[in-house]
């Protein structure tokens, strides 16, 4: 039998949430099927990628700040690029990650007469596209043939206008390069953790205003990942007086810190599924996170595998993380805990749903 072709169409390929797990799908995928990742901005992979997975660029710089005619322009591009790759390969289903790409594959499918999956990777009532953007997601997902999303939140959101027949909850998979370096065995230190890129949907000034309040605090406080918000952060740091901080940017060993870290916080304002949690979680980590629509609540039960505290509530972090802090015997508890929940997320079963999907939508 033929393999199938299929290609992803994704912004970017740099450090983030949807870059890894289109990074994860793609290196189990490219065993069933031809892969080609269509990445409409030129960057360097964070991710590894298997050498049989054709990536291919479609335009040098992302304009930020685009005139009305530049954007009109740049969009009729991008699209013309991705079209040219789509026929080039043959392809068989095209499958889109983040809303832009989404409806660039919904217009593509609907040209060249192919069946396309979307994916949503944020909270669609939460994510910061323009009211331009909202519109045309309301005009063109209810056309698509499936639309995967991670959480029943995120599902009554959409059946308000999409068939639910379309909607299919997958949730994101752990990668294999990561869970392969898992190690139970390695020695935890005083030392928090929390992993996402530097901006306000992430809140990260939640977690440094309340890990500022913990007094006799000698335990460390590590934030990994980039973004906008850096510069502010690190005064905002300086400026509480606080000196055992350390951002440590975008790392490819994260693998050494879920192993060697005794607490994970994710204090997000909203989310749709966040990967480094259930990644903290995997490694055995004792986890706090924010009620934020969505995704947290689906992964942890409050006081039994990890911590559940309100949005933005700053004395609540503080307390929780002062109750961990000072009891290593729910840190190994909630841990443990951990470890047995989040074998949901493993690579293999998750995979095999989006195999099972992606022969539905092309028979």
């Amino acid at each position: 039998m033929k393999r199938k072709t299929i290609v992803f169409i994704v912004p970017s390929l740099k450090a983030g949430g949807a870059e890894r797990v289109v990074s994860t799908l793609a290196n189990q995928l490219v065993v069933t099927y031809n892969v080609i990742i269509v990445v409409l901005y030129r960057c360097i992979p964070f991710y590894f990628l298997n050498e049989r997975i054709k990536v291919v660029f479609c335009q040098d710089i992302y304009n930020e700040s685009p005139t009305f005619f530049e954007s009109i322009n740049n969009h009729y591009y991008l699209i013309k690029s991705c079209k040219n790759v789509i026929k080039n390969y043959q392809a068989d289903v095209i499958i889109g990650f983040t809303t832009i790409a989404n409806i660039y594959s919904i217009i593509l499918s609907k040209i060249l007469k192919i069946p396309a999956i979307i994916s949503e990777r944020i909270h669609p009532k939460y994510g910061s596209i323009s009211k331009f953007w909202k519109i045309v997601r309301r005009l063109t997902y209810p056309t698509v043939n499936a639309l995967v999303i991670q959480t029943n939140d995120i599902k009554s959101y959409f059946k308000k206008y999409i068939n639910p027949s379309k909607l299919f909850i997958i949730n994101n998979p752990i990668s294999v390069e990561l869970s392969g370096l898992r190690d139970l065995n390695a020695t935890r230190e005083d030392r928090i953790i929390c992993v996402g890129r530097l901006e306000a949907q992430k809140n990260q000034e939640l977690l440094i205003r309340a890990f500022s309040k913990i007094p006799s605090n000698s335990w460390e406080l590590i934030l990994i990942g980039d973004g906008k918000l850096k510069t502010k952060y690190i005064n905002l740091a300086k400026s509480l007086n606080v000196s055992n901080i350390v951002f440590l940017g975008s790392i490819k060993n994260i693998s050494h810190y879920y192993n060697t870290s005794k607490i994970f916080v994710l204090p997000s304002n909203y989310e749709g599924f966040p990967n480094a949690l259930i990644e903290a979680m995997y490694f055995g980590v004792a986890c706090i996170a924010t009620d934020c629509p969505s995704g947290p609540s689906d992964i942890i039960i409050n006081n039994k595998n990890g911590f559940l505290i309100p949005t933005n509530d700053q004395n609540a972090l503080k307390n929780k993380l002062e109750k961990l802090i000072n009891t290593p015997n729910l840190q190994e508890q909630f841990g443990e805990e951990s470890l047995k929940s989040s074998t949901l997320f493993e690579t293999k079963p998750i995979v095999q749903k989006w195999e099972k999907l992606i022969d539905f939508v092309c028979s």
